[in-house]
């Protein structure tokens, strides 16, 4: 290139920096300086996106009418102490100390009127009792003549669904015939979102330290572990020192097993930890475990959208509760499961876990306080729908003062 066409194009690119009103950095500093400039404007956007960001989840923790006995978190201030509110007795009282009594409805607290088709939606947690509620719609279809529709119980658990495969999901249950029951280990869906009929949600929790320890001795379970491997031949067999390994050990020698790490999203080894996963959804703020935002999600949920949310802790309140609020599927569930309690409470039932001592389970009991609050919200709902609808009766028995 001959000097003058240099030049030319030396010329060209100043002009290109002054109709940019860019400073043409003749020198090194003057460089280095426009590159700074550059990384603040890009650290500024990266920031500003950040707030916009934390603002969100700021909006999602703050408190909502969205608690079981008007409170949020642990918001105690009056009345019974927060562990005698989480008993049927404890909730009474409370109620009645804040005159909420009085205006306890069952058709308020009734979201069964809400759906939009007589057709149940159980997206059952895993590790509360499930397999035992199914085996009570067994005895109930025959009783009912009511349709439990079984496909849902041969897939594959995923933790979560895209949105194309929850509107597959939701269109299965939205065109199943009035009386259909349909049973499946995901997370909770909103037909509305894809303008579909919304069903009646039921679901079930435990106590979720309880659940944990359920999990990890259940997948030892020599059961479980020949159907998967009849299944599925070429999996590698585990060694024995895993199907050996106590519990105790695991949290406290602080193998990877046993951690429960809040906010953490990826697991060393599937647990579900996740109580609150099955109601809060598919969105990935609904990942981080032990996470508020999660928990609030999950009970914006339950108190909009579930008619029931019961307990085997609980049985005879949780199976009133479903006679009562969902009479089409559950009327005669208590003489029911009177008549088949053996085979109903034994099914899938771990008779040889082995013993956890108590400080274990406090020690990783510390890690589920978010999970904890989710679970005594679903109770206490359950016990005000419980009174609601047999306050007078358990008054005049005096059952409850």
């Amino acid at each position: 290139m001959s000097d003058k066409s240099f030049k030319m194009k030396m010329r060209d690119v100043e002009t290109a920096f002054k109709y940019r009103r860019f400073p043409y950095p003749k020198r090194s500093v003057e460089l280095i300086a426009l590159l700074a400039i550059s990384c603040t404007f890009f650290l500024f956007m990266h920031t500003n996106k950040l707030n916009s960001r934390l603002k969100e989840m700021e909006m999602k923790l703050q408190p909502s009418e969205f608690s079981a006995l008007g409170l949020t978190g642990s918001n105690h201030l009056d009345g019974p102490k927060p562990e005698d509110i989480n008993t049927l007795h404890g909730t009474y009282q409370y109620l009645k100390s804040t005159g909420q009594l009085a205006k306890l409805n069952t058709h308020v607290l009734n979201n069964t009127r809400k759906a939009d088709i007589d057709v149940i939606f159980f997206n059952r947690a895993a590790k509360v009792g499930s397999e035992s509620l199914l085996e009570l719609f067994n005895s109930l279809e025959k009783f009912h003549g009511i349709y439990i529709e079984r496909e849902g119980l041969r897939k594959k658990t995923k933790r979560q669904l895209k949105p194309w495969e929850q509107r597959k999901l939701a269109e299965t249950v939205s065109e199943l015939d009035e009386g259909s029951v349909y049973i499946e280990h995901v997370n909770w869906i909103d037909f509305e979102e894809f303008d579909l009929p919304k069903p009646i949600y039921i679901n079930m929790v435990r106590d979720p330290v309880e659940r944990v320890i359920s999990w990890y001795y259940y997948v030892r379970g020599a059961y479980k572990n020949a159907i998967e491997y009849n299944r599925e031949t070429y999996k590698p067999v585990r060694p024995e020192s895993w199907y050996k390994k106590d519990f105790n050990y695991c949290v406290r020698s602080g193998d990877l097993e046993c951690q429960y790490i809040p906010f953490s999203v990826k697991d060393f080894v599937g647990n579900y930890k996740r109580q609150t996963l099955f109601y809060c959804g598919h969105h990935d703020d609904c990942l981080p475990f032990n996470s508020p935002a999660a928990v609030q999600m999950a009970k914006e949920h339950v108190e909009r959208d579930y008619a029931v949310v019961g307990s085997w802790e609980d049985t005879n309140i949780t199976l009133s509760v479903f006679e009562k609020y969902i009479p089409r599927f559950f009327n005669g569930a208590k003489t029911i499961f009177e008549i088949h309690s053996d085979k109903i409470t034994n099914r899938n039932k771990n008779k040889r876990k082995p013993k956890v001592d108590d400080d274990v389970r406090a020690m990783i009991r510390k890690n589920f306080t978010h999970e904890y609050e989710f679970y005594y919200f679903c109770k206490q709902r359950l016990y005000k729908q419980y009174l609601a609808a047999n306050l007078k009766e358990l008054q005049a028995n005096g059952l409850l003062d």
